[in-house]
């Protein structure tokens, strides 16, 4: 019998857990969701070496193949990886740490030697402007008013996608704008145009035992 898996997964901003999206999860209703954690945050046991790819590659088994990954800030970064691991159907980005060297570099000199701000280092650590050049699936970008809306723009532009950008939007995105994000977020994914058999299809994708 075909499993039922989660067709849309959240990845967090640091240094947040999966609980960053508990109201926009609520608000999706009948979609099928996830959010997850980084290793070393919540729960989740830390892993020796915190890099925006050892992110990736610890969360990669609990991706269903062929889910929507929804970044926002480091989810994005951690997104783009997966996507380099497994077969992913599309990302959608939210407010993206486009950051070219001596910007993340600036940032990484400022945080303190701190565990907790591991995810930050690991996100400093990383270079959008290069890998982001081989995503191997469809991207949307959403902005909203926030000091990564010129970042975001770039990214997208850099990307070679179209931005829709929600200046009426701003923090906490996903509590105050559950709603509007929730909308936002569908119509990217183009859930809720389908006729029903596609709307199940990305509703609730049906995989094997090794999936």
């Amino acid at each position: 019998m075909p499993k039922t898996r989660p067709a849309i997964v959240f990845l967090p901003p640091a240094p947040h857990t999966g609980a960053f999206f508990d109201t926009i999860r609520s608000t999706l209703g009948e979609v099928g969701t996830l959010a997850l954690t980084y290793p070393g945050y919540g729960d989740q046991a830390p892993i020796a070496q915190s890099s925006i790819r050892d992110y990736a590659e610890a969360l990669v088994q609990d991706i269903p193949k062929s889910a929507v990954l929804v970044g926002f800030h480091t989810g994005n970064l951690v997104a783009a990886e997966i996507a380099k691991r497994k077969t992913i159907a599309k990302i959608v980005m939210i407010d993206i740490p486009y950051f070219d060297q001596d910007t993340r570099d600036a940032y990484a000199a400022k945080l303190p030697d701190d565990p907790e701000k591991d995810a930050f280092r690991a996100a400093f650590a990383y270079d959008p402007f290069t890998e982001f050049s081989d995503i191997p699936c469809s991207v949307s970008v959403i902005a909203t008013q926030s000091n990564l809306l010129d970042p975001t723009r770039n990214a997208a532009k850099a990307l070679g996608v179209s931005l829709t950008e929600r200046m009426d939007v701003t923090a906490p995105v996903f509590e105050a704008h559950a709603k509007e994000m929730a909308a936002e977020i569908l119509s990217a994914i183009k859930l809720g145009d389908e006729g029903p058999d596609e709307r199940h299809a990305l509703l609730h994708a049906d995989y094997g035992e090794n999936p």
